[in-house]
């Protein structure tokens, strides 16, 4: 009678090049101990209202544990793949997991099948099974009342199934990393599909393993860990050895060896079973520490705002805040909202605006971080940041006042820091479970738990489809019960009534308050020059969209006359357009750092590589912080948020919300006696302007009356149109909301189009510049000079008939997920909907300066950053055609030309 594979996981010493033994772990070893870790698990994260159900939860879970590999042994497969001078064993149970049944209990046949797998499509999927099951059911089935307790279980809590399905692959994959790291073969354990968790080994004693965080009933766990062990093979190992077979045939010879070892092995283990221990951290206590305290570490008292603010997010007073905060720019908002969180233990997310602010809060945060991780209260306890923003995702551990990687790979820890740092953009994304295929629901698990933090912060700076999913996301969490904290210093009396369920805290209107603020920051802080700013509108310079230079020169000179009659100054210039700022920065550069000894002059915007914007900006800082001069031309890439203590501001006329933002920059630390607020030009860019021809011209009227930079009488002018919610906007985040929140399955189209609109209907591809030093460019995306440009930015631009802005050696394609291999790949651009493609348009490098075809090279300096678009797509919006057609020619010119579509907005679909 044939006997199958009982094993459950297989390991091997993979610091020997050819193991002596090969491991074979009992299949029912490792399904008892991952029961018992079941079993072990907190009993409040399981599902229910009260005792009995949660009983109920952690039945139906420790079912599954006993069912999850039921199918292993028939699914077992064995193969030895060659590595340098050595093997490596591979082993799968492919398929297995589909094989589980239980047809009494669906719920938890459901559980063991998908224990492979965290993916919104099918935890969307089973909860919709689920929860419709009785549906389907006659009255008399024996089904039927489990099914409706189902139905109920799920209507009190749509993401029950979800919960209980992490329990039960959080316990598997635990118990899978300690084995494979107590038998020496972490890299088995790397390949996890995803761990919550950090598992290391003690240095004293490698059966004892600590886990953080720690999630279980008991203060320590023991589990016994069983194996087989069969000698490798002496024939197979001189193979190797003599490179005399290929792969396939040391597999097959290999499998052919196990057969006949296997039928000698007694079917219970009669040697010793070594067993481990899984512990706490000595400091995994629940931390309660003082908000106040930590102000005192860092050299200050809390201000008025900080001090009210840190009492509304005290949990124990108020487990649930919700918070809309008015503060002037300067006065500590980042500290307000960081110091209460890490003293109350909240996983803060904190979500910007824009990827430029995320440098400036990146640097605070880990300075922060660093010397909170350095207090006795948390020795030894591993603290982290994440940095998403969709192009990386970085994790960093902090540890004792060091900061550092974490040694294993940052993507198995999706989501997991005490400080998570995003983007509005990305944090949509998130929300509605979008990136990494097969377990992007673990966002949506992390951030509807009960310790979560929200932090918007510049939340004025969104407007009509931003604003409108910004409004639809505050209130879902708001209605989810999560904790919520809006910041704000310029956002319009219209905008901010619809926060008006919000506890408002207001230090920018509220005269007592502002007074309170003021006091505290010229007596204690020391800002003698506090607010204090000349003003000085010169309107009698235009910009000519099409001959700019005349403006461009005379913002320059009006820098450089600044810089030469006060050479060591801090000077803050900005425009509107990359173009401008990029014009502006040649003409100055010429004339000034040709004498100077160090760099003073600097350009920043957003199209800048997306690795040299931290570069630069971590530059400028330490030149604020140190008081040296500069020059920084930029763009509104820098204009809020940002933490700089400029000496003169000139920029272009903008809004006056902009303008507010922009003169927060100057003068911020009120310590400069001769600030000046320099506004050039005579009126506001149309793309930019917000203001109706009565606000304009109340603007005008207020700008030339000041004398001093007033922000009071400036905001006085900030006015929006009456916002307008574009209703396929609002449609598709509910929809997006009911697939993945309710697994209302009629809304799955909408997720699966990847439809999320987040700025714009325009969406965006990734311009990368390869210089042709990369062997492989495609696996050194993160190397190469980028950037996100939206698609109708590229458009073929013709004068008298002839293309100005198409060059060499660019080709377009898409960047595609292969579910086999579970890695992304370059492919053509193919026709079909763009909001469902990564489009990554590659510009090649021509060191020989020679066209082809007719066109120029591009011409990339990484100083400068992509200025000059390219022309890559024809087409565009007609009339009010619902969709934007646009047409790509590929540069093999036999290949058919390719159509890619989006949406049109809704006032030219309207029009």
């Amino acid at each position: 009678m044939h006997r199958y594979f009982d094993f459950g996981r297989v390991f091997y010493d993979e610091r020997q090049k050819i193991p002596n033994e090969i491991l074979f772990q009992p299949l029912g070893n490792h399904v008892a101990n991952v029961r018992k870790l079941a079993q072990y698990w907190l009993s409040q994260e399981y599902t229910g209202s009260n005792e009995a159900e949660k009983k109920a939860s952690r039945r139906r879970v420790t079912e599954a544990a006993q069912l999850h590999d039921v199918a292993k042994p028939q699914k077992f497969g064995i193969a030895l793949e060659r590595k340098g001078d050595g093997i490596k064993v591979n082993y799968s149970f492919r398929g297995h997991r589909f094989e589980a049944s239980q047809p009494d209990n669906p719920w938890v046949e459901l559980l063991a099948r998908g224990h492979h797998d965290f993916s919104a499509h099918d935890i969307c999927r089973d909860a919709y099974k689920l929860r419709t099951l009785t549906a389907h059911l006659e009255d008399d089935d024996p089904l039927k009342k489990k099914a409706e307790e189902y139905k109920r279980i799920l209507n009190l809590d749509p993401l029950a199934y979800a919960k209980e399905l992490y329990i039960l692959e959080m316990c598997d994959q635990i118990e899978a990393e300690v084995a494979c790291r107590f038998f020496n073969n972490s890299d088995q354990a790397e390949t996890r599909a995803f761990m919550d968790f950090t598992i290391t080994q003690s240095e004293t004693d490698r059966s004892v393993f600590f886990v953080d965080p720690w999630k279980f009933d008991k203060d320590e766990v023991e589990l016994p860990l069983a194996v087989w062990s069969m000698p490798f093979p002496q024939e197979l190992k001189q193979a190797v050895e003599k490179n005399s077979f290929d792969d396939k045939k040391l597999s097959d010879a290999l499998k052919s060896k196990l057969k006949t070892w296997w039928k000698t092995q007694p079917k219970k283990i009669d040697i010793p079973t070594p067993k481990v221990t899984l512990r706490p951290r000595a400091t995994e206590s629940e931390l309660n520490l003082s908000v106040y305290s930590l102000y005192e570490q860092q050299g200050f008292a809390p201000n008025p705002m900080q001090k009210e603010l840190a009492e509304a997010l005290d949990r124990n007073q108020n487990p649930h805040p919700a918070v809309l905060l008015k503060a002037p720019t300067g006065s500590g908002k980042t500290e307000s909202i960081v110091f209460p969180a890490l003293a109350h233990d909240y996983r803060l997310f904190l979500i910007l605006p824009a990827r430029s602010l995320l440098e400036d809060q990146l640097q605070r945060i880990d300075k922060y971080l660093k010397e909170f991780s350095e207090i006795p209260e948390n020795q030894d306890r591993e603290l982290s940041l994440v940095i998403d923003t969709g192009a990386q995702m970085d994790r960093l551990i902090y540890q004792n006042g060091e900061v550092g990687k974490p040694k294993v790979n940052p993507r198995r820890h999706l989501y997991k820091g005490n400080i998570i740092l995003t983007t509005l953009d990305k944090f949509l994304y998130r929300y509605f479970s979008f990136g990494e295929k097969n377990k992007n629901f673990v966002f949506p698990h992390h951030i509807h738990k009960e310790n979560c933090l929200f932090c918007f912060d510049e939340a004025h700076s969104y407007d009509n489809i931003s604003f409108t999913n910004f409004e639809s996301l505050v209130r879902s969490l708001y209605e989810a019960g999560r904790s919520l904290v809006l910041m704000t210093a310029t956002m319009p009396q219209q905008l901010i009534e619809s926060f008006d369920y919000l506890e408002t805290i207001d230090y920018v209107d509220d005269d007592g308050r502002i007074l309170v603020l003021r006091e505290y920051q010229e007596q204690t802080l020391k800002r003698p020059y506090l607010n204090q700013c000349s003003f000085q509108w010169i309107e009698n310079v235009s910009r000519d969209a099409e001959h700019p230079e005349t403006f461009q020169t005379s913002v320059a000179q009006l820098i450089k006359d600044d810089w030469e009659t006060q050479p060591h100054r801090r000077i803050l210039a900005v425009v509107q357009t990359v173009k401008d700022a990029a014009a502006i920065y040649k003409h100055l550069k010429s004339q000034i750092e040709t004498v100077a000894t160090e760099r003073c002059l600097f350009l920043y915007h957003g199209r800048l590589a997306d690795q040299e914007r931290p570069k630069i900006y971590g530059e400028i800082q330490q030149r604020d912080k140190d008081r040296q001069p500069y020059i920084l031309i930029t763009t509104s890439a820098i204009e809020v948020g940002c933490d700089l203590n400029a000496e003169t501001l000139i920029s272009q006329i903008c809004p006056p919300e902009n303008l507010i933002q922009r003169a927060g920059r100057c003068n911020r630390k009120g310590d400069v006696p001769d600030a000046k607020v320099i506004l050039v030009g005579d009126h506001i860019p149309e793309f930019v302007n917000s203001l109706d021809e009565a606000g304009w011209e109340t603007y005008q009227k207020t700008l030339c009356s000041l004398k001093t930079f007033d922000t009071k009488a400036i905001g006085a002018c900030v006015s929006r149109p009456e916002h307008i919610d574009d209703y396929r906007v609002v449609e598709i985040f509910s929809m997006l909301h009911d697939y993945v929140y309710n697994a209302d399955l009629t809304c799955q189209p909408s997720y699966e189009k990847g439809l999320v609109i987040t700025r714009s209907w325009t969406p965006s591809a990734t311009l990368i510049f390869d210089n042709g030093e990369q062997s492989d460019w495609q696996k050194s995306l993160s190397k190469l000079p980028k950037v996100s440009v939206p698609l109708d930015r590229l458009l073929i631009d013709k004068k008298d008939g002839i293309t100005t802005n198409q060059y060499a050696n660019v080709d377009v394609y898409e960047r595609t997920y292969d579910k086999e291999t579970t890695q992304r790949k370059m492919e053509n651009l193919r026709w079909g909907s763009a909001y469902i493609k990564d489009i990554v348009i590659r510009i090649g490098a021509d060191k020989s300066g020679a066209q082809l075809g007719g066109n120029p090279p591009y011409a990339y300096d990484p100083e400068i950053g992509f200025v000059d678009l390219l022309g890559i797509f024809s087409g565009g919006r007609k009339g009010t055609d619902p969709n934007v057609k646009l047409f790509h020619q590929p540069s093999d010119s036999q290949s058919k030309t390719i159509m890619i579509t989006y949406i049109n907005p809704l006032d030219v679909v309207s029009a």
